[in-house]
């Protein structure tokens, strides 16, 4: 009766928690939640997830002050400890109440807080109590009962318990009893699937616990009965071996008694049935423990003994017991035969259990299944630790019979160079020979010759050219044989498909924060991370660093893996600090890996060590390069001491071939990972080659900028030439201020050239790098004249006091020099510079005297530049039928040289213009036409201008329609650009909608906003009309005082500068 009675109490429980859908619900299995009937989960501030999280594990019940303030500091209590409690417990009330939750479910009652909810309410009692009863019900036999409350219980679980609560003490403690209480839940369901004869189920479910849990001795035992059950006796003693290897490495111990009693019996097939009622599960706090039947019970007594080591799959197969079946009867345990030809099979490795989860690489496997099915040899080739192995492991246990009925593993990796590759095969099939005279390699056909299997041959690259040969071989003489192989480079073998493994996909630099979590190279340092720190969990903090580290790690999975275990004694913030030193900090790999993957700097002195010397040679000269290179650059930089130019081509595609180096075929440009470029700058640093390196890299940045800089202008082949080559110039710029060796000479003229280029978006650090160069002191008078010049040049739009000072200087070295030509262009940089503000007399005076200097100039762009300039100064003085005609001159110059992209530039000033002279329907069309140019060439100062006017130009007219993009546009365009006046007229224009609209208080925050943008960078007669606005404003929004100072400022804009704003 009272078993009834608790049955119905379960059911009514169950009930219970499906009607709570409609009330207010807590959740700390996984981050802490609350939900409100019909809302989504409450979003709570990071500063109350422990306070809520705290009170939620005494629900109903209250909770001291002391012991809330213990809680959430610990030993660091703030000095008001008491008064900082009350702070948070407000703050939690009003996330509630946010929430849709009333104020009466967090109560102060005394001694402390109190948050009077029913403990049904909360996940973590309700998998309590189901497991509870799925226990019961197993210990009654009925398994399909118990089965669905597990179900349901573990269905609650959302993530890691209280998993964003933070590595307190107590939060440490609960956690990890939680998940203690969850895998003893896991491993009871799969006891009883098994139990139920569900074992492809579980089987599948347990080789996944295994991977997450591999020190749990009771999901090993089940996976083990599992496959056994499932007519997978070599699969299961394969698992117990796997096991025992990671118990002694990792712990030094041995399997305990029960699970190698287990290993024995299916060995013998002595395994007993399942029994006819289930008893139950694991120990556990919830229910006593019953004794159970499902361990071995050996009949003999010499199964009491330790068991003996399953054979091992990396040694010389023993003629002993094999994972294919109980040994015969006439053959001694243990015997050791002879080598030599092959007279008979003993079985051959079976696939190693997985013992950590694959991330990442499903289109990946899918890929090599469809290729195997296309030819009989596939190679996965890429560089050491970008996954090749896992994969491979991974491709051939998803093999299905229509490929192979069964798989043969040969791994290489411990092999010496010079061994006998053929043996090497023959003894890790599991071959017992003779010694009729045949060798191993005939042993090896013979033995292969009538499977139909999928031979997976791992890490080859050291002994490439054995390998291949008897691979050829193989595949010739073994019409059902397909052959997997993995190496560092491909077997170049007859009918090999080559299949490049990459790294895992990263999270873009400029992509949206929440698809960090999705992406596979962060799920894999999330994985990882937690395997030796459960509580690790990604938030708006470490979301952002983890995804920078798997970028610099180039997404590797090993590199990856190395500084996610460091997590455990490290924030992830510490981890990307110390990446600077990489090849320091990643050198934790697990025991059990071989040892040239437990560092990394290990896997690339392996790739390293089986180069030749000139390989060696030309992949440490490459290291100068940063954002990859050309065949003609790599010639010229490294093609010296050793290596003829000549030559380079050659190696480079041998580094390829071992997957050192990345080729791009769409660019013709090949590139380095950043790990495998960071250690060969390491061995370009022993090698005392660094200084030589680097100087032919700037002697041939030098040549490049100067051969393009002059033609940038023009856009075309030019500019994008020198876009591609962005990172390698600025590494150049960096080596002539290198104070080991500086010079300055050359990074005045790279700097020199390259102005026109910077002027693209980059003029601050054009600025920079020019200012850098002046400030080491060397370099000759005209090659500093020139940096002055480009920094005049640089800021011509956005002109500083520095800049037009150094344009000024320009001049008057140019003058000193007597290099008249270069003096007029500086002449027209200082008139250039004073195209909002400053004496338009003296400047038209400087404009007339370079265009009579530069007449008989073959360099018609700053001739038409003259013509430019005069057009800018009427616009400023308000001349604006004179500076239409001007703008349409200087264009038809421009057109000339070729410039599209000024070209654009002009078109809307010209529109600008226009406008001004009240020809609006004329402006439009200029100003549309400037939009379309500026797309198509691809203008940065173009765009925005001509988006801001035509809006302003519509806004005139009243056709407003296209107005609100128009601006949005030029104002995300203007932004990108550090284009302040352009994001001042979109200002502007937002002000002029606001105020058309009557709200006078917005006109006048945007006109506030515009005239800070503008200060002094903008014609007298629009910031005029700009105060006037402000002013007009001001008073629409009762604000007499402002507009009294901007319409005073509006009179004397001429004369004085931007008023400051109040």
């Amino acid at each position: 009766m009272a078993g009834h009675d608790e049955e119905r109490h379960a059911r009514h429980s169950r009930h219970t928690d499906r009607s709570h859908v409609a009330a207010v619900t807590f959740g700390i299995l996984g981050p802490v939640e609350v939900r409100a009937p019909g809302r989504s989960p409450a979003a709570l501030p990071p500063s109350v997830r422990a306070l809520l999280a705290r009170l939620v594990l005494a629900a109903g019940r209250v909770v001291s002050v002391d012991s809330l303030t213990d809680a959430l500091w610990g030993e660091d209590l703030p000095a008001d400890a008491t008064n900082a409690l009350q702070i948070r417990v407000s703050k939690l009330r009003r996330a509630l109440g946010a929430a849709g939750i009333g104020g009466d479910v967090l109560v102060t009652r005394a001694p402390g807080y109190q948050l009077a909810i029913p403990a049904e309410s909360v996940d973590a009692h309700r998998f309590e109590h189901l497991v509870r009863h799925a226990r019961a019900r197993a210990s009654t036999g009925q398994v399909a009962a118990a089965l669905e409350f597990l179900d349901e219980a573990l269905r609650l679980w959302r993530g890691p318990a209280l998993a964003d609560v933070g590595e307190t003490q107590w939060a440490l403690a609960e956690s990890a009893r939680l998940e203690e209480l969850r895998l003893g839940s896991v491993e009871d369901r799969l006891e009883l699937l098994l139990e139920a004869g569900r074992h492809v189920e579980a089987v599948a479910d347990l080789e996944r616990s295994v991977a997450d849990n591999p020190l749990r001795e009771r999901l090993h035992r089940l996976l083990m009965l599992g496959l056994y059950r499932s007519g997978r006796q070599a699969e299961a003693l394969a698992a117990y071996q796997a096991l025992r290897h990671h118990l002694a490495d990792e712990l030094g111990i041995d399997p305990s008694p029960e699970l190698q009693a287990l290993a024995e019996a299916i060995l013998r097939q002595q395994v007993p049935s399942p029994p006819a009622t289930r008893p139950t599960p694991s120990p556990d706090p919830l229910v006593p423990a019953a004794p159970s039947t499902d361990r071995v019970t050996p009949a003999d007594p010499s199964l009491h003994r330790v068991a003996p080591p399953i054979p091992s799959t990396d040694r010389v197969r023993p003629a002993g017991p094999s994972l294919d079946g109980p040994a015969p009867a006439t053959e001694p345990s243990g015997t050791r035969q002879p080598a030599g030809p092959a007279a008979t099979s003993r079985g051959g490795d079976a696939l190693p259990q997985r013992l950590s989860s694959v991330i990442g690489r499903h289109d990946d496997v899918e890929t090599a299944l469809r290729r195997l099915h296309e030819a009989r040899t596939v190679t996965l080739t890429g560089p050491g630790g970008v996954g090749k192995t896992t994969l491979a492991m991974e491709v051939a246990r998803r093999a299905d019979e229509t490929l192979a009925d069964r798989v043969r593993l040969v791994r290489l990796a411990a092999l010496e160079p010079g061994t006998d590759v053929a043996e090497t095969f023959a003894t890790q099939l599991g071959l017992v020979t003779d010694a009729s005279g045949t060798t191993f390699a005939d042993a090896v056909v013979e033995h292969l010759v009538e499977s139909r299997a999928l031979l997976v041959v791992d890490n080859c690259e050291h002994v490439i050219d054995d390998v291949a040969v008897l691979v050829e071989r193989l595949v010739e003489s073994c019409p059902g044989l397909t052959v997997l192989a993995t190496s560092r480079e491909a077997l170049a073998v007859p009918g090999e498909i080559q299949l490049a493994v990459s790294p895992l996909a990263v999270p873009e630099e400029t992509g949206e924060a929440t698809a960090i979590p999705d992406t596979p190279a962060v799920q894999l340092f999330l994985d990882r991370a937690r395997a030796v720190r459960p509580s690790f969990a990604l938030d708006s903090e470490t979301a952002p660093v983890v995804a920078s580290i798997c970028r610099r790690l180039d997404g590797m999975p090993l590199a990856i893996e190395l500084a996610a275990a460091r997590v455990k004694a490290l924030s992830v913030t510490d981890i990307a600090a110390r990446l600077k030193d990489r090849f320091s900090l990643l050198t934790a790999g697990p025991r059990t890996s071989e040892a040239r993957h437990r560092t990394l700097r290990a896997t690339l002195d392996w790739s390293h060590d089986l180069l030749s010397g000139a390989e060696r040679r030309l992949l440490r000269r490459l290291a100068v390069f940063r954002g990859g290179w050309t065949l003609t650059a790599a010639e010229e930089v490294c093609g010296f001491d050793g290596i003829e130019p000549g030559e380079v081509l050659d190696l480079l595609l041998r580094l390829v071939d071992r997957s050192l180096v990345v080729p791009d075929p769409s660019t013709g440009r090949f590139r380095m990972l950043v790990t495998v470029r960071e250690y060969a700058a390491s061995r370009l640093a022993e090698a005392g080659e660094a200084e030589a390196c680097r100087s032919r890299f700037l002697d041939h940045y030098v040549r490049l900028a100067e051969e393009h800089g002059p033609h940038v202008r023009s856009g075309g082949d030019s500019l994008a030439r020198l876009t591609e080559e962005y990172d390698n110039l600025r590494a150049a710029v960096d080596h002539s201020l290198d104070p080991a060796g500086p010079d300055v000479e050359a990074g005045l003229r790279l700097a020199g050239a390259l102005v026109w280029f910077w002027n693209y978006g980059l003029r601050h650090e054009g600025t920079r790098a020019l200012s850098a160069l002046l400030e080491s002191g060397g370099g000759a008078p005209a090659a500093r004249a020139r940096a002055l010049q480009g920094i005049g040049a640089l800021n011509v739009y956005y002109p500083t006091p520095r800049s037009r000072a150094a344009a000024r200087q320009s001049l008057t070295l140019f003058e000193e020099i007597g290099d008249r030509h270069n003096a007029a262009i500086s002449r027209l940089v200082v008139a250039w510079a004073g195209q909002y503000g400053g004496d338009a007399e003296e400047y038209r005076a400087m404009i007339a005297q370079s265009r009579a200097e530069l007449g008989d100039s073959e360099d018609g762009w700053w001739w038409a530049i003259t013509h430019y300039l005069d057009a800018f100064l009427s616009l400023r003085l308000g001349e604006f039928d004179a500076s239409a005609a001007q703008w349409r001159h200087s264009r038809d110059l421009l057109r000339r040289t070729s410039d599209r992209i000024l070209d654009s530039a002009i078109a809307a000033h010209l529109g600008i213009s226009l406008r001004e002279a009240g020809h609006h329907a004329e402006a439009s069309a200029v100003l549309r036409e400037a939009i379309e140019d500026a797309r198509r060439f691809d203008s940065p100062h173009g765009l925005p201008f001509a988006l801001a006017h035509l809006a302003h130009t519509l806004l005139d007219v009243g056709e407003d329609d296209e107005v609100p993009a128009l601006l949005a546009e030029a104002d995300e365009v203007a932004r990108r650009m550090r284009n302040p006046r352009c994001q001042a007229w979109a200002a502007w224009g937002r002000a002029r909608i606001a105020c058309g609209h009557g709200d006078a208080a917005r006109a006048a925050q945007e006109c506030r906003r515009a005239l800070a943008l503008l200060e002094e960078r903008e014609f007298p007669w629009a910031r005029a009309r700009l105060w006037s606005l402000m002013a007009d404003c001001a008073e629409a929004a009762g604000l007499p005082e402002e507009a009294e100072q901007a319409r005073h400022t509006a009179l004397t804009v001429d004369s004085t500068p931007a008023a400051a704003l109040p």
